[in-house]
């Protein structure tokens, strides 16, 4: 989360959703200026970061699937 936070602040895109909140009712800040859109983080537009978070979720043992709280041990 804390690389995203910070690449969040270095994108532009990012900072005109923010500029903009007010009309955008989806979006939202926390108290450490960390944009979400309903319950999801808002991953900034960097290649780097995104293969990062994908690799990571995708090597992980454990899977959550979205709309269930539990999770599966994906057996591969």
């Amino acid at each position: 989360i804390s690389q995203i936070k910070e690449a969040q602040k270095e994108d532009s895109d990012i900072w005109t959703i923010v500029e903009n909140l007010k009309k955008q009712v989806e979006f939202r800040l926390d108290v450490d200026n960390v944009l979400w859109q309903d319950t999801r983080l808002v991953d900034p537009n960097v290649a780097t970061l995104r293969e990062a978070l994908l690799s990571e979720a995708h090597s992980s043992p454990f899977s959550v699937h979205l709309g269930s709280t539990k999770m599966y041990h994906d057996l591969k």
